[in-house]
């Protein structure tokens, strides 16, 4: 199961814009990505909901170049329920 997002939100926050929803991915699978217009990030959270994970940090990296955001996410462990909420501009 290559990483993947459902379940899309999107809101306006006043100035900033939020962004949530729910994905998947596998450990050992190449790093997803997601793609967002905007300067800066403020938040991100990526949380495993899966009853029987370890609890680890799910890590991930935040890169932007002119108007474009991108989010890489790692699959270091195997996620079937999982959730994100990132808080942009």
């Amino acid at each position: 199961m290559a990483f993947a997002t459902t379940n899309i939100r999107t809101a306006n926050l006043g100035t900033l814009k939020a962004y949530a929803g729910d994905w998947t991915g596998s450990v050992g699978d190449a790093a997803g990505t997601i793609t967002l217009n905007g300067g800066r990030v403020y938040f991100a959270r990526f949380d495993n909901q899966d009853a029987d994970s370890t609890k680890e940090d799910v890590l991930f990296d935040v890169s932007a170049s002119g108007s474009t955001i991108t989010i890489t996410v790692y699959n270091h462990q195997t996620v079937t329920i999982g959730r994100f909420f990132i808080i942009f501009a």
